[in-house]
């Protein structure tokens, strides 16, 4: 009797389990590619969306350094208010993209939340990477309209930036683009008003800058002015503070501009250093009183000549004047000059040891003057006649003490 073979054939129930399998796979592999390609153009997307973000963002900052920069040497520095909505001096008639006249609530010193003033600036819309328009946050001393009585290279910002877990990241600052992003939470970018055909939506900062519900907040921060019209006008003139992260709550886009950021081109005027010569070289330092710690107590700039009283608004805190122990020569551009009864010293940029933020700073005579100036500055009369500087300023070496010899 012959012993029957076992069939090497699959059962048809085993191979229609193995079918099934098989389509599992592909079809799993497939699904993993459409994921793994999904997650590539999101990526890519996510890549073009910032590019066109930084690109907008640098291009504000641009226009609006051109702008502080392009103004008279006297008013040099000055920022123009953001775009509010409206351009009358009523503030009642829509517009966009223009920086309003004065209006009430703009109090000097509290900084301003609003659009960019791209018509104003002579730009086309600048929108990040979502469309929406850029934001502009103004400290409140670098305004051009209800401006500060003073505006130079010591000007403090007042804007702060933190991190996601609420620590500085940014001090000081005169200016804070934003591009807002999407939209988060219970933000409402509906359109306010049809003449809004730019940018369109609303002027509500709180529908746009983050996070929208307090509760959502960052160490309490929110990145607009609460209890004001549209969150736009701070309450002080104290600095606030922004949040730069990325989580459910918060999607805005920053670029910073500082204070140098303003000023290192325009102290490359030629007009600048002209300037200065023109006020170190008014006859009124010759006689004027000399008080106060820095010698310059009992000076009034609307005594100057006229060409220099408004540029005298700005820089006096930069003047030291003293009075030598006895008629000497100091040294100027390396030479020793006639006798001097008088020194007036421009103090020049600060230093890195230096520092000018408050009125004490200021009133210090060692945060203007380095050696051998400081060691013999006294006021009303100096303790020795070992003074050194340059007659004319140089932007390639701003931090320089200027000397005037006043026989």
């Amino acid at each position: 009797m012959r012993t029957r073979r076992p069939s090497t054939a699959l059962h048809p129930l085993h191979r229609q389990r193995g079918a099934a399998l098989m389509i599992m796979l592909v079809i799993m592999i497939i699904g993993a590619v459409t994921i793994f390609v999904n997650a590539l153009n999101s990526s890519a997307l996510q890549l073009d969306r910032d590019k066109v973000t930084a690109d907008a963002l640098a291009k504000a900052k641009e226009a609006l350094i051109g702008y502080a920069v392009s103004q008279s040497i006297t008013s040099a520095g000055n920022l123009q208010l953001p775009d509010l909505g409206y351009s009358d001096p009523g503030l009642t008639v829509p517009s966009e993209g223009s920086s309003p006249p004065n209006f009430t609530g703009n109090t000097q010193g509290y900084s301003l939340i609003g659009k960019l003033p791209w018509k104003t600036l002579g730009i086309p819309p600048l929108r990040d990477g979502y469309g929406e328009c850029l934001w502009y946050a103004l400290s409140g001393w670098f305004k051009n309209t209800n401006s500060s009585s003073a505006i130079n290279w010591d000007t403090p910002g007042q804007i702060d930036v933190l991190d996601n877990n609420g620590n500085i990241i940014a001090s000081n600052l005169a200016v804070l683009l934003v591009a807002p992003g999407t939209s988060l939470d219970g933000q409402s970018r509906v359109l306010s008003d049809p003449v809004y055909t730019q940018c369109g939506g609303n002027y509500d900062a709180r529908n746009y800058l983050d996070s929208y519900n307090n509760s959502d907040a960052i160490a309490g921060v929110v990145n607009y002015f609460s209890g004001s019209t549209n969150s736009r006008i701070a309450n002080n003139t104290s600095n606030k503070q922004f949040v730069m992260t990325n989580n459910y709550h918060y999607n805005d886009r920053f670029l910073f501009i500082t204070t140098d950021d303003i000023f290192r081109p325009i102290i490359q005027r030629i007009d600048f250093s002209t300037q200065i010569s023109g006020l170190m070289n008014d006859p009124y330092f010759q006689s004027v009183p000399i008080s106060g710690t820095k010698g310059t107590g009992s000076v009034s700039c609307n005594s100057l000549a006229p060409a220099n009283q408004a540029f005298c608004a700005n820089w006096l805190e930069m003047l030291l004047l003293t009075r030598l122990p006895v008629p000497s020569s100091v040294t100027i551009d390396g030479a020793a000059t006639a006798l001097c009864n008088r020194v007036l010293i421009f103090g020049g940029q600060k230093t890195a040891a230096q520092v000018r933020l408050f009125a004490t700073d200021k009133s210090n005579p060692a945060n203007y003057l380095e050696a051998p100036n400081l060691t013999s500055f006294a006021v009303p009369t100096a303790t020795a006649s070992n003074f050194s500087g340059a007659s004319i300023f140089k932007a390639n070496n701003p931090s320089a003490d200027l000397l005037k010899c006043f026989p």
